[in-house]
């Protein structure tokens, strides 16, 4: 009911998650995630290109959600990045890597509600070499803010704060998953 009563305050102009989080989809999730199947990834970013074209969004550059420093060291591999290569080597889709970073290694699933809304504003921020194209405006008009599971919305609410700020106009919100 909270986020419903903040409705119109948000930075994203619209969120699409594709599942729920729940049953089999989430074990297909933590399958994916936490047991390294990438066999997977293939699949997954067929049902978001999927999304992608039902939501006419197909032609709009994504941006994926940075992962925490550390994470491809420990998991070796950033599963939000993997499902970006293979829409853009497969389906040709734009990728933009280079606008929002990461600079906390905490990890956002171990914090509860509060704690995430509260975090978020720390942990993501522009890339300082970006900050550079926004004089220049090479800025994209619109774009697909990647992500794979969406909790509390604080993430994608935070990075679409930061994309705007830079002068992006249209921020969608597109995921995978949605917890609860």
């Amino acid at each position: 009911m909270e986020c419903r009563e903040r409705e119109g305050e948000s930075s994203l102009d619209a969120l699409f998650p594709i599942h729920s989080y729940r049953q089999w989809k989430k074990e297909l999730a933590f399958t994916w995630k936490s047991e390294g199947q990438r066999r997977l990834s293939p699949l997954l970013a067929r049902l978001l290109f999927k999304a992608l074209k039902e939501l006419g969004l197909e032609k709009t550059p994504l941006v994926p959600v940075p992962p925490r420093p550390g994470k491809i060291k420990e998991k070796g591999w950033d599963q939000v990045d993997e499902l970006a290569c293979i829409l853009e080597k497969k389906r040709g889709i734009l990728v933009h890597r280079d606008i929002l970073e990461r600079k906390s290694g905490g990890q956002q699933k171990k914090l509860g509600r509060d704690e995430r809304l509260g975090a978020a504003g720390a942990v993501y921020d522009l890339r300082p070499d970006f900050r550079a194209l926004t004089d220049i405006g090479a800025i994209p008009a619109e774009v697909v803010l990647l992500d794979d599971i969406v909790t509390t919305g604080a993430t994608m609410e935070k990075c679409a704060w930061l994309l705007k700020a830079a002068g992006v106009q249209k921020v969608t919100g597109l995921a995978l998953f949605r917890v609860g």
